[in-house]
């Protein structure tokens, strides 16, 4: 069978934790009698110069070798590309790739990989290993000579396929836990109870996992997570799904295994406000969860219509002030600079981190807007305010690394620098850019307020970081 090296290529943003989605793709590639090796580069001790990740992968003599692909790290990805494609054959995967499937052709690739791969990269290494021909591997793109072939798009797992993949857990021996400054294995950070989400935000693609939303039994999660914590001492972890509180009766479901089965282990998710009502946070509470990133993303009521966030501001204070009273710790998910943004418009947000600030515990870091490719922003705007392919025409953004200690100048740091500021993709104002920047300076300031008077009163003992706070 087949030899796979997967690569999460360098990145100025290290990773801490293994990869949960190289766990999911070795897992099924092993699972398929493939041979498995990977590299995670954005890990801040793993090997990141090119030419040595190149002879660590000539060691393993692989037949294939997989890129995973995200716009902030495209040029990143492209540049390791330039290193290894007259000695392999790669494939790009991840994000990015689905979104602009052609554009990795132009930089060396093989071949491209859209949406989700379990399925379809087990079946690439076996057409590569002539067990099948390309044209039956799903969510594919090569060049041919009659100009960029493409497969039947790869559809998106079902609920039984779901529960049907190999645990990510039987990948985790592949990470060396050196990358990460540790002397013994550790699992992900993160795990996954869902895929897919059903809301219409304009500022979110969701290419990979799509629109539609499906789920794992909740007796799954528990077992793997009951694993995790034996096998690896892990006692705190964070739902890495995109809408984690979709369906009461799922969540009835999941927190009674996890309550069941995991006594002692906290967990945090990401949620929007419309799924979280009392009873369901009371479960969740019941259940292990210390800590909810609730996506707001403005205190504009127009401007909350506008990017399709379905939400009023008036939930929103409701499901903080429910959260309060349960001691389960929110960060609230802001953000600003949309485009034709009102300074009215964005004194409204700037009032609501004001009636905020005593509910939440804290806000998310960073927060200007910036145009992804596959989002209807950035296709209803690039054009016009001349951004488009910014990730390639332009130099990289390059952002803070998240802080490193909860002190004010650690938060400050991280919080009030964001570089989609000096960007101004849609041509803001001095004054405009100066709202945005006090913006910023609030969510710090709020943010190490809400830790402090946290750890004064220890009422967020079990809170685990959620997923963007790393």
């Amino acid at each position: 069978m087949g030899r796979v090296f997967l690569i999460n290529p360098p990145t100025p943003e290290p990773v801490q934790t293994p990869l949960l989605s190289f766990c999911y793709l070795a897992a099924a590639l092993r699972a398929r009698g493939h041979e498995v090796a990977l590299l995670d580069a954005s890990a801040p001790f793993a090997p990141r110069d090119p030419a040595a990740i190149a002879d660590l992968v000539a060691s393993f003599a692989p037949t294939l070798v997989g890129l995973h692909v995200k716009t902030l790290y495209a040029t990143d990805a492209y540049a390791l590309a330039a290193e290894l494609r007259d000695r392999f054959v790669l494939v790009a995967g991840g994000p990015h790739a689905t979104v602009c499937p052609e554009e990795p052709l132009r930089f060396g690739f093989r071949f491209v990989l859209t949406g989700e791969a379990e399925h379809s990269l087990p079946a690439l290494a076996e057409a590569l290993d002539g067990k099948r021909a390309l044209s039956q591997v799903p969510g594919l793109l090569h060049p041919s000579s009659l100009g960029v072939r493409r497969t039947t798009a790869s559809a998106l797992l079902s609920n039984d396929d779901l529960d049907a993949l190999p645990s990510p857990v039987a990948a985790l021996d592949l990470f060396n836990p050196a990358w990460y400054g540790k002397s013994a294995p550790l699992p992900p950070y993160g795990l996954l109870s869902s895929r897919g989400c059903p809301a219409a935000c304009t500022f979110c693609c969701n290419n990979v996992t799509g629109r539609r939303f499906r789920y794992r039994r909740a007796e799954a999660i528990a077992d793997e997570v009951a694993v995790l914590r034996e096998r690896y001492g892990m006692t705190a972890f964070s739902f890495f799904d995109d809408s984690f509180a979709v369906g009461q009766r799922r969540i009835e479901e999941l927190s009674s295994a996890l309550k069941r089965c995991l006594q002692g282990v906290s967990w945090s998710c990401t949620a929007h406000p419309l799924h979280l009502s009392r009873e369901v946070l009371s479960l969740m509470r019941a259940a292990g969860c210390g800590g909810v990133d609730i996506g707001m993303e403005s205190g504009d009521p127009e401007m909350l219509l506008r990017i399709g966030k379905g939400v009023k501001v008036e939930r929103v204070l409701q499901v903080l002030q429910w959260t309060r009273e349960l001691s389960v710790h929110t960060v609230v998910n802001l953000m600003f600079g949309w485009p034709d943004e009102s300074e009215a418009q964005l004194r409204h947000t700037l009032a609501f981190l004001d009636e905020a600030k005593g509910l939440a515990g804290g806000f998310n870091a960073r927060g200007v807007l910036v145009p992804y490719p596959g989002t209807e922003i950035y296709e209803a705007n690039h054009e016009r305010f001349g951004f488009t392919e910014w990730w390639l025409r332009e130099k990289p953004l390059r952002y803070e690394p998240f802080p490193t200690a909860w002190s004010l100048a650690e938060i400050s740091r991280a919080y009030a620098s964001d570089a989609a500021l000096k960007r101004n993709f849609f041509r803001h104002s001095e004054a405009m850019l100066e709202l945005m920047q006090e913006a910023l300076h609030k969510k710090a300031r709020y943010t190490f307020a809400a830790i402090a008077e946290a750890e004064r009163t220890q009422t967020n003992a079990n809170h685990v970081p959620a997923a963007g706070a790393r």
